[in-house]
């Protein structure tokens, strides 16, 4: 026996998902209801929130014309190719997108304002509002339009705590008291349906937005990126409750960002074209002058043309004229980029061909700097002064700007020592001249200074045509893969929103029963026993729904009789000898049902044959005389005081082979009483007349009368209450079980509600099986509940 009671149990490991389920079934009732809860919330959400859509486009930033590229570098006017990452930060740059917003009409925002929500409205509200002049606090306030009919409007706004409203006619400027604007109508103004009572769309809000306010938003929700990590395709990509907003604002930064690029590349061909007029111009007039006074020379002094000495004199110098002239040009445009340099000056602008100086290490660094230049710039728009980049950068950048003006050096004195080598030559013809008549000689002069003026002429506009054909060509090389395009919505997304919502609804009700359940400190089944303590579960009984607490008696058919069998039987193994065993029934309080249980208990061990005593113990507070209709005027208390013999306190419980003997009357101290020789001769008299004592004692877990009469008794029950007793109280019992203070113990559950509890635990579960959950209808209830009454009970786990 003993090593039976002291033998641990066997603690489940293994997750139940079965028993998990079973145990929050019980509350359907709240899940259906936070499941509808959270459907009806999801629907309103859907409808409540304005949809966004999805505005994307692509661009790849690449020239595709080969002939075209070969042209311009020999040219030598367009800039080097291009970095990906400049042209993202010149995408969402500033500056660029003021550029776009001052082309869109973007400076005021329009809402129909409805019921139950205000949302956003662009090309399909039935006005248009131009700003004619207007105070910087009108950025700050919302003004409503209310639409009258197809004359009249009214505007109303805040003004202090009062509304001010102003009536006002389409077409007209109105002064709102934060300036002046005129309401026009565009061609979907509803004139017909304003008359209508039940017309909802007349109700609007205007609010002014600023070109830094739209920059700030735009910039913020306009993403840019590379389509793939080695591409050089570029997807812009927004989000915006008004698509048709979102793809005109695409469209429009394409646009812009396309021009800009064009703009961008011109700039330096054409201030080089602008310079190269100038001195067209100033040319042209030497030329008209020299050619004049040529002809007058010829006239006046009867010249038809010169001899052929003298034509070939001509011819000669005026070639050198040509070269030497070309040449100090040269010199001085090499002078003036060496100082360009020197200051330290932006060359992003500069077009080596205006210098006419073919030196491809010249070319190569000044494209060096100048897409170095870029870089800084790019990375002082998008970070700080403070930036890590920048030192290296500005190093490189020195660096470069020594070698050009190393190779600028090399040039001019190249360029200086050829003019010296044309200027001997042009002496030695010029010695030439002095041979020649005065006549020739003068008319030669005239003639010298016409053929140097074409020779220029010509150079320079050889290279105005070349630059005027660089002009003509030049065009982005940035295409569009794909056009700006809406998609959506994007969110919200109803399926999304009821997902959620089922998800959240089922798992909220769960994590609340799940901490209500672990903060509540009572017992609700037979998993926390276990896991409490290794006192043996003897049994289950359930819920006690029937009028009379003598149940076996009453309804001896029933499940709660066929659970207390089942405890009988498993009260064999806690019993060693067979002719009288007695067995103790406590608990940690008075409400947990050891009193219905030890009747009971009693009853069916009386309806096996056996012969049985119930033995009321509990001298503070006798219940048992209630329910058997006996009387308490004579009981324990009198025989442990001396005063009865056992016979006299031993009353017929009117069945067969049950006995009673009641407490009798309260004494002044039932714990000495308990305690004295006197109750060992009472258990022993008992054993010599009856097969089984059932001892009715009081609660452990308030006084010691329970430890003492446990002494005696062959096997105690510790009766568990459900929802009623706390883990204190299977802690504490425990604790007395592994002190030895109560042997033979074990724990009956009394009043289960749940159905998730009544799968059976005999003793060392190994015995005693339940039949409640699975038979139904086999057993007598008469308490059931039908119709919806009872499948609500039954649902919530009550039946």
């Amino acid at each position: 026996m003993e090593e039976n009671l002291n033998r641990p149990m066997r603690q489940p490991t293994d997750f139940d998902l079965k028993s998990f389920f079973l145990r929050y079934l019980r509350y359907w009732y709240v899940f259906a209801i936070s499941i509808t809860l959270g459907l009806v919330v999801a629907k309103y959400y859907n409808w409540y929130q304005n949809p966004v859509f999805g505005v994307t486009a692509k661009l790849l930033v690449k020239d595709e014309n080969p002939g075209k590229e070969q042209l311009l570098e020999q040219l030598n006017v367009e800039k080097p190719a291009k970095n990906i990452e400049n042209e993202i930060e010149i995408i969402r740059s500033h500056a660029l997108m003021a550029k776009v917003l001052n082309e869109l009409d973007f400076d005021v925002s329009y809402y129909l304002i409805g019921d139950v929500k205000i949302s956003e409205v662009y090309t399909d509200c039935p006005f248009r509002v131009e700003i004619d002049q207007i105070e910087y606090q009108a950025y700050f306030q919302n003004f409503d339009i209310h639409l009258v009919d197809g004359q009249n409007f009214k505007i109303v706004f805040p003004d202090g705590e009062a509304e001010k409203e102003i009536n006002g006619k389409y077409n007209l400027p109105i002064d709102i008291g934060y300036g002046t604007i005129t309401l026009y109508k565009r061609e979907n103004f509803p004139e017909k349906e304003l008359t209508k009572d039940d017309f909802d769309k007349k109700h609007y809000r205007i609010s002014f937005n600023t070109i830094a306010h739209n920059q700030n938003k735009y910039l913020g929700a306009l993403s840019v990126q590379l389509s793939r990590s080695q591409s050089t395709i570029l997807q812009l990509y927004l989000e915006d409750e008004v698509p048709r907003k979102g793809l005109d604002f695409l469209n429009k930064l394409i646009e812009v960002y396309l021009m800009n690029d064009v703009d961008v590349k011109n700039k330096s061909a054409s201030a080089t074209a602008q310079f190269l007029d100038e001195q067209l111009d100033a040319i042209t007039e030497d030329l008209e002058r020299i050619e004049t006074n040529r002809e007058n020379y010829k006239v006046s002094k009867g010249i038809i043309d010169l001899e052929s000495e003298s034509q070939l004199v001509l011819e000669s110098i005026k070639d050198l004229d040509a070269q030497l002239a070309i040449n100090t040009t040269r010199i001085s445009m090499i002078q003036q980029l060496k100082s360009y340099i020197i200051d330290n000056q932006d060359v992003r602008d500069l077009a080596p061909a205006s210098l006419d100086i073919d030196d491809p290490l010249l070319i190569k660094l000044i494209n060096k700097l100048s897409e170095l230049q870029s870089e800084r710039e790019s990375v002082l728009k998008r970070g700080t002064p403070d930036d890590p980049m920048l030192p290296a950068i500005n190093a490189e950048i020195e660096l470069t700007r020594s070698s050009l003006l190393e190779n600028i050096r090399n040039i001019q004195t190249s360029l200086e020592y050829n003019a010296e080598e044309l200027q001997r030559q042009l002496d030695r013809y010029k010695g030439r001249v002095e041979k020649i008549p005065t006549t020739e000689r003068e008319l030669l002069g005239i003639e010298r200074k016409f053929r140097i003026q074409e020779s220029l002429y010509l150079f320079l506009l050889k290279k105005r045509a070349e630059l005027s054909i660089t002009l003509a060509a030049t065009e982005s090389d940035t295409r569009i893969v794909d056009n700006a395009r809406v998609f959506g919505p994007i969110r919200p997304i109803p399926q999304k929103a009821y997902s959620i919502a089922l998800v959240l609804a089922i798992l909220i009700p769960l994590a609340i029963i799940f901490i209500v359940e672990k903060m509540n400190d009572k017992v609700t089944d037979v998993k926390t026993i276990k896991r409490l303590t290794d006192i043996p579960v003897l049994g289950l009984v359930r819920f006690n729904r029937h009028k009379s607490a003598l149940v076996t008696i009453e309804k001896p058919r029933s499940s709660i009789s066929e659970e207390y069998r089942n405890i009988r039987t498993n009260l064999k193994f806690f019993h060693t000898e067979e002719e009288s065993t007695v067995t103790m029934v406590t608990s940690s309080i008075g409400t947990e049902g050891k009193t219905f249980t030890a009747m009971n208990l009693a009853t069916i061990m009386a309806a096996s044959g056996s012969k049985v005593v119930l033995v009321g113990l509990d001298l503070r507070k006798p219940r048992i005389v209630e329910d058997f209709n006996i009387s308490n005027d004579i009981g324990c208390s009198n025989y442990l005081s001396g005063n009865a013999t056992l016979d006299e306190v031993i009353v017929p419980s009117g069945l067969e082979n049950l006995s009673i003997l009641p407490s009798g009357p309260t004494p002044p101290n039932p714990s000495e009483l308990i305690m004295s020789d006197r109750m060992k001769e009472l258990i022993d008299g008992l054993k010599e007349r009856f097969d089984r004592i059932i001892i009715d004692s009081p609660p452990v877990g308030l006084v010691s009368d329970g430890l003492v009469i446990a002494n005696h008794a062959d096997a105690s029950l510790f009766v568990v209450r459900d929802g009623v007793t706390r883990k204190s109280h299977i802690s504490s019992v425990d604790e007395l079980y592994r002190n030895g203070k109560l042997k033979h113990l074990a724990i009956v559950f009394n009043a289960v509600k749940n159905r998730n509890a009544r799968y059976g635990y005999g003793y060392n579960s190994g015995y005693g099986y339940g039949y409640g959950g699975d038979y139904g209808s086999y057993f007598e209830e008469e308490e059931t509940t039908s119709g919806l009454k009872g499948m609500w009970k039954r649902l919530r786990g009550n039946e």
